[in-house]
């Protein structure tokens, strides 16, 4: 009983050692193969103006101290600061500051980042213009496709990978084999005495297979390192410093326990001439185990950053371990001794039992395996086309074309060799029981087992052979890594910053013949590529699209129907390029020529806008009577057809009105301090706020245009400065206020019962500012205070706040926000940040667009009439615009030194209009296409998309990763469920037969 306890207390404390040191790897993000993602400026992208850095984004966090990025003139000289920094403390980022006023010209950047954990060292160059376009040149071309090449492959860190993972699964496969194999042949008293001498000799070569294991494991270490302080061109004590470094000095030291137990067992057993312990062998299993955990840390599933695929990675690398190890040991230890044995009754009863032995927990893997494959599959990449056409696609179907192979084997092994196995045996004891001696037949049935050990041999090296398989994917790019303008990976475990825009139009059409997937892309006014897709009702490829056209008809202008015809790129695939030539709504005509059946017909309305970079601006100024007039808020009034703003020179007490047919302005004086902001109600009388109303207190106050009259003043009972209105469905008014002590409010104001009611806003020092109401009738207002976004529910004055839930990014002083008129989104001008986010109310995600102008202060907001985002930017004399659907952006100049613009407005035909506080003037900005470019689609009818070159086509399949997944798991488990359940039949049925054999 002691001694049981003992071992029950020996092997718990190993548990729970394995156990806390898996927990304790988990605990740190893991992430490996960084892959570039992004970058501000994008690849071949051109920017209007010269940019304050340089920011390159990547799939996983990389090692900023080892990594470097440089930017190179049109000179070729350096023009970046040599500060390589984190952008905003994103580990999966590196940014560089330029030098101030670049020329116009072409730049290129080049990066070299060391992965945060595996050791993987990834360049990447491409080109970026200042005032000029940018065109991919073949010689940047080749260099990039050699890059991407290396990249995706790896082939150094793969060859100096390779031996470990086959001497951890020697290791694990042959502890585990020893554990289990040797079990059923106890029961078998006269079997287990028989072959005692022979176990002793299984063991003590097993031991020195597992010797030889560890070695690879050590002597792989080595190469590792070697391998990763040449990629960073530095010393290995510096390779060590790195958090790849910190777990390989992990692996190194376990591996060197390993080696040391296993030499002191093996001396221990060729020393006393017996078999080792099952304590001892538990000892090496879970070593093994440990060094497993550790190459589950530097592989993909660990770049999720997320536990549970490091656990399926960690489980399914366990049972590949088992599998191929054991057939390691039983191919070149076990089977070759037993088959030494001189007696055939001996032999083929013990064959008899290990085959079926080994089975039952091979079977039961291949079941895990199918299992945790799939599994962990789609949690690095969902997308089944995109593995298709990847590199690691292909390796992975030749990997699961060598387990095919193993598992035929393994099929021979159970149905043929078992069989000869057990015919041997009835023979032997017939011919012991006729004759005391072997006949004929036993030696016939014995003779065909004598090759079962190069079979065995064959089987392990084909395991061998997948192994190199999976350390080629182990240590490559993932598929979105080889496209990855195609998709694009969350950089972490949640969509904290939401979806990234794309330009692409994507329609499923759904026809009583079939179904019709359309895309256009850039889908802008210019060259298109369109790609039309042709699908059964059920979903299957159809067949029978002998051609397909479309037509294109503009209905304002009258233009059409255009008839654009096909290329056949697949049995249901085609693809044409063809040009949008002016913005507005385009009718689109779909036929597929189907000679099996009826054709495939569909319609459908797209509205096509111009890209950002095919804008052309017209600004017109309109200067005030009075060079002292300080015009800060712009109002648009339909109605009157008129730009209202309140003059923010203090005692000023006038609100100017522009017509806009005329050009003239009025001015009305009221009673008032002076006027920041100005709101319509339902009534088109204009409310206004007036910060200084009194000495602690603003006012909010009333003016009637239609009778001039500006009797009514409300004094805002709580004290502090208003910084913003809006107002709501009921015609209700929102103030925030800044108060002093930092204790925020937000006031509303009821026209009707003309009573104030305040409501606290619950984070101090939140300091709100720009107000808008959205289609709802929500409030919202940023709180450059504390760096996030409100909502007021008007109905019971609740404030709830936003912020990312992704501490890597934050909002930086947001001073503004826009309510989209037609959507979900809130556009928020970060002050601080240079930059516009957008936050989806429905979904609660963030995305940040890229700076367009590091020099200009995002402000006030609003959209034109393509709905393109238009935004104020303070100190610079231009205005910002972005396309919000792909953040591609530019800017229109303010004919005015100085002009101070802070917020903006757009009347009802799409204008944009300004208020230049420092110009005393306000200024219309009109938007209108260039005409139509066909310079966006290459030699080869590649669309080019402003990434560092020509979109790959991707083959679509017809089904999708869950449509195949789930039957292919439940296929597997029944299979291995039968295997399982005919191994531990033949194990019993053969244990029995040989009981009777007791002699």
């Amino acid at each position: 009983m002691h001694v049981l306890l003992g071992r029950q207390w020996h092997y718990g404390l190993i548990g729970a050692i394995i156990v806390i040191m898996f927990a304790s790897y988990c605990l740190p993000q893991s992430f490996a193969h960084p892959v570039y993602v992004d970058s501000s400026p994008k690849a071949f992208q051109s920017v209007p103006s010269s940019p304050g850095e340089v920011s390159v984004f990547f799939s996983e966090p990389i090692e900023l101290a080892y990594s470097s990025i440089r930017v190179l003139g049109p000179d070729g000289s350096t023009v970046d600061l040599n500060d390589p920094h984190n952008v905003k403390g994103d580990t999966a980022s590196i940014g560089v500051t330029l030098q101030p006023n670049l020329p116009e010209g072409e730049y290129t950047v080049t990066t070299n980042v060391l992965s945060a954990v595996d050791g993987h060292v990834v360049e990447e160059t491409f080109l970026f213009g200042v005032g000029t376009n940018v065109q991919q040149q073949s010689g940047v071309a080749g260099q990039q496709q050699q890059q991407q090449q290396k990249n995706i492959l790896s082939p150094e860190e793969s060859i100096s990978r390779f031996p470990g993972m086959v001497g951890q699964v020697i290791v694990v496969g042959a502890a585990f084999g020893t554990l289990w194999l040797w079990k059923p042949l106890a029961r078998v008293p006269w079997l287990s005495s028989a072959i005692s001498k022979t176990r002793v000799s299984i063991d003590r070569n097993m031991m020195r297979l597992i010797i030889i294991g560890a070695g690879f494991v050590l002597a792989s270490g080595v190469a590792m390192i070697i391998v990763q302080a040449i990629s960073i061109n530095a010393g290995i004590p510096e390779a060590i410093a790195t958090k790849f470094g910190n777990v390989w000095l992990t692996r190194m030291l376990q591996s060197s326990i390993l080696m040391a137990i296993a030499v002191a067992v093996y001396r221990k057993l060729t020393k006393n001439n017996a078999i080792a312990s099952r304590a001892e062998i538990y000892a090496i299993l879970i070593l093994g185990l440990a060094v497993l955990v550790t190459s589950s840390l530097i592989t993909h599933a660990a770049a999720t950053s997320q536990v549970f695929p490091i656990l399926l990675d960690f489980f399914h690398n366990s049972a590949a371990s088992i599998w191929i190890g054991g057939l390691i040991l039983l191919g070149f230890v076990a089977v070759p001794k037993i088959l030494s044995i001189g007696d055939s009754m001996i032999k083929s009863a013990a064959l008899s039992v290990l085959i079926p032995r080994f089975s039952t927990v091979v079977v039961t893997l291949l079941g895990v395996a199918v299992i945790t494959g799939p599994v962990l599959l789609f949690s690095l990449e969902s997308d089944l086309s995109l593995t298709v056409a990847s590199v690691y696609g292909q390796i992975l179907a030749i990997k699961l074309g060598l387990a095919g192979v193993m598992v035929a084997m393994g099929a021979y092994s159970q149905f043929v060799v078992q069989k000869r196995a057990v015919a041997a045996v009835v023979v032997a004891a017939s011919s012991r029981g006729g004759r005391g001696r072997e006949g004929g037949a036993a030696g016939l049935h014995t003779d065909r087992l004598r090759h079962y050990g190069k079979t065995l041999k064959a089987e392990a090296c084909v395991g061998i052979a997948l192994l190199f398989m999976v350390s080629l994917m182990a240590n490559g790019a993932l598929p979105s890594g080889q496209f990855p303008i195609y998709e694009r990976e969350p950089l972490d475990g949640q969509a904290a910053f939401g979806e990234v825009p794309r330009t692409d139009f994507t329609r499923t059409l759904y026809t009583d013949e079939g179904i019709i997937k359309f895309t256009v892309s850039p889908f802008a006014v210019g060259q298109n590529a369109f790609k039309l897709s042709f699908f059964k009702q059920d979903g299957s490829n159809a067949t029978g699209i002998e051609s397909a056209t479309v037509k294109l008809t503009h209905l304002e202008k009258g233009i059409g129907p255009i008839t654009v015809e096909t290329k056949e790129q697949s049995d249901n695939v085609f693809l044409a390029d063809a040009a949008f030539s002016l913005p507005g709504i385009w009718h689109v005509e779909i036929e597929g020529v189907n000679t099996e059946g009826s054709n495939m017909l569909a319609a459908l309305d797209v509205n096509v806008k111009p890209l950002v970079s095919n804008l052309q601006f017209d600004t017109k100024i309109y200067n005030m009577s009075a060079n002292d007039v300080l015009p800060l808020y712009p109002l648009f009034d339909m109605e009157r057809q008129s730009i209202w703003v309140g003059d923010s020179l203090p005692g000023s007490g006038a609100i100017w009105q522009l017509d806009i047919a005329t050009g003239n302005y009025t001015m009305h004086k009221i009673n008032a301090t002076h006027v920041t902001q100005s709101v319509l109600a339902s009534d088109d009388s204009l409310w206004y706020i007036d910060p200084l109303g009194t000495e602690n207190n603003g006012v909010v106050g009333l003016y009637n245009p239609a009778d001039n009259s500006s009797s009514k003043r409300f004094v805002i009972p709580d004290e502090g400065i208003p910084s913003g209105l809006a107002i709501d469905r009921n015609d209700s008014l929102w103030v925030p206020l800044v108060v002093a002590n930092g204790a925020d409010k937000v006031v509303k104001f009821d026209p009707a019962t003309e009573k104030f009611s305040s409501y606290d806003i619950p984070t101090p020092d939140a300091r709100p500012a720009g107000t808008t109401s959205d289609r709802f009738g929500n409030i919202w207002f940023a709180e450059a205070g504390a760096n996030s976004i409100a909502k007021v529910d008007p109905a019971t004055g609740n404030i709830t706040e936003y912020k990312p839930k992704n501490p890597r990014q934050t909002l930086d002083e947001p001073a503004a926000v826009f309510a989209d008129p037609d959507g979900f989104n809130i556009y928020i001008a970060e002050h601080g940040g240079h930059r516009i986010t957008v936050f989806n109310s429905l979904l609660g995600t963030f995305h940040d667009y890229p700076s367009i102008d590091e020099a200009g202060l995002p402000f006030g907001m609003a959209m034109d009439s393509y709905g393109n985002l238009w935004f104020a930017q303070h100190e610079i004399d231009k205005i910002g615009v972005i396309d919000p659907r792909t953040g591609e952006g530019t800017e229109a100049n303010v004919p005015i030194s100085g002009s101070f613009v802070q917020w903006i407005t757009s009347d009802n035909e799409g204008r944009i209009w300004f208020a230049a506080q420092r110009g005393s003037a306000l200024g219309s900005i009109t938007t209108t296409a260039k005409p139509a470019s066909a310079g966006t689609v290459n030699d080869e009818g590649q669309q080019l998309n402003g990434t560092s070159g020509p979109i790959t086509p991707i083959q679509q399949l017809g089904f999708s990763f869950a449509d195949i997944a789930g039957p292919v798991i439940a296929v597997g488990i029944v299979i291995s469920a039968l295997a399982y359940a005919k191994s531990a039949t033949d194990l019993k049925r053969n244990i029995r037969a040989a009981l009777k054999l007791d002699r």
